[in-house]
């Protein structure tokens, strides 16, 4: 085994380990992706490499290997900076897509 692959399974041992004892998912103690939402009106989304679909009602953000879907009315991005985005509006919809590119199927 690798050097580097031995450190990387040991970083993810002690991530996994960590969010146990913090009682915290391990995705947010990793700093790759964080989701948080107050109340139905605002969305901070961490992790973002870019912005795929842009409307009013829809708003799809591609993040490593997964997209999240947001739906709503009167959605707009208020902030997107350096990976991080701001989504404001009603929010009525959050969904995590496989793969980077694509909608949900329905």
């Amino acid at each position: 085994m690798s050097k580097n692959k031995n450190r990387a399974d040991k970083r993810g041992g002690l991530v996994e380990f960590l969010s146990i004892k913090a009682e915290l998912p391990s995705d947010a103690l990793s700093g790759k992706f964080r989701l948080e939402i107050r109340g139905r009106n605002t969305l901070f989304i961490q992790g973002c490499r870019r912005i795929l679909k842009y409307s009013p009602e829809q708003m799809i953000m591609g993040v490593k290997d997964f997209s999240v879907e947001v739906t709503g009315q009167r959605l707009i991005c208020s902030t997107y900076h350096d990976g991080t985005v701001t989504i404001d509006g009603l929010i009525s919809g959050i969904f995590f897509n496989d793969g980077e590119h694509g909608e949900r199927e329905n």
